[in-house]
């Protein structure tokens, strides 16, 4: 290796440690300037993770706390502890349980209590079916199971031989839904095949 390579190469680390000197300089000045803005942002972001991270413990405990609840309830249903604790910590959970009773002691007051909550649209459906069905009646302004209740009183009509009616009747379901290779089963098996 010749004088002037290691001159050169000499010269190359200089220039990378006066490069590495240069960045150090410039950060302490960037850190210098924007001080208050640098440590206000840090704590930003510490105080957001740890807000997270607490957030996130408390959704998981509360969770947790729910499916006990929930455990308990399905083997002790008079257990008011247990009930208040669902309701507080989940209320989806808690609307859930209430129909399931309601369902299983035919209780029509809770079932209209539901269908009227159209925060749980799906559950609201649901209980308005179920009432119907504890009175007797045809379900009135189902959206999502309107196509069930056709189907249903399409049977039925079928049981009493009123075949027409209920082609009309099944005449209503669309062609998308799951429901109509029922609706084409029903029609096939009672003599009349499309």
């Amino acid at each position: 290796m010749s004088l002037k390579e290691n001159i050169d190469s000499i010269k190359q680390e200089i220039g990378a440690e006066e490069q590495f000197l240069e960045s150090i300089i410039k950060t302490e000045i960037f850190y210098k300037k924007y001080k208050r803005q640098v440590q206000a942002g840090v704590a930003i972001l510490i105080i957001a993770a740890i807000g997270y991270a607490s957030y996130s413990y408390i959704q998981q405990r509360d969770l947790r706390l729910s499916n006990i609840a929930y455990e308990t309830l399905l083997k002790s249903p008079n257990n008011t502890k247990a009930l208040n604790t669902l309701k507080d910590k989940n209320p989806p959970l808690y609307q859930v349980y209430s129909f399931r009773i309601a369902v299983r002691k035919k209780d029509a007051t809770k079932l209209a209590e539901l269908a009227k909550d159209k925060k749980y649209k799906f559950l609201a459906d649901l209980s308005q079916y179920q009432l119907a069905q504890i009175k007797n009646t045809k379900v009135v302004n189902s959206e999502l199971l309107k196509g069930f209740a056709l189907l249903e009183e399409g049977y039925d009509l079928l049981k009493e031989g009123k075949k027409t009616q209920a082609e009309l009747k099944f005449a209503q379901i669309d062609e998308n839904s799951p429901l109509y290779k029922i609706v084409k089963n029903l029609e096939h098996y009672q003599g009349k095949s499309k």
